[in-house]
């Protein structure tokens, strides 16, 4: 289970170096490997051990393709999908296509989501963050959901 929020750096090659508390749990499960793609709503990029991976590509090939948002759906998600592997000191090389894509140049923010990461530009995310927190003051509704969840 992935949790939390990491700060971190990428180096002048363009490698993401894997925090420790995750690498052993990627390493088990997965073997070290992963797979980065887009994310097709918000402007990160997305990792998954290979073993979650599996799940989302099977999930995704299973929808109606005949739908016209499916498609680019797939082509987005599975068209920018990268395997790698995390090499003997936990880091990935992160193409150069998908870092343009979600403007990442050093300065970044991996955030667990359980079974996957998303990777944010460290000011991007605190600008989602920030307006994702006004959307939840200003929203009734979600207090009564949230309620649910945290009661």
């Amino acid at each position: 289970m992935f949790r939390g929020i990491s700060n971190i750096l990428i180096d002048t090659k363009g490698r993401l170096s894997m925090p420790s508390k995750y690498r052993d749990a990627i390493l088990a499960s997965a073997a070290g490997q992963i797979v980065i793609t887009v994310d097709h709503a918000d402007k990160c990029l997305l990792i998954y051990p290979m073993d979650q991976w599996l799940k989302v590509e099977q999930a995704l090939m299973g929808l109606p393709n005949v739908n016209r948002r499916v498609r680019n759906m797939q082509r987005l998600i599975l068209g920018h999908a990268a395997e790698l592997e995390l090499d003997v000191q936990g880091r990935v090389l992160l193409p150069a296509p998908l870092r343009e894509y979600a403007g990442l140049d050093k300065r970044v923010v991996l955030v667990g989501q359980v079974n996957k990461f998303e990777l944010w530009d460290a000011d991007q995310w605190q600008q989602a963050r920030d307006a994702w927190l006004q959307e939840a003051r200003e929203d009734d509704d979600s207090d009564d959901l949230l309620s649910q969840v945290f009661m």
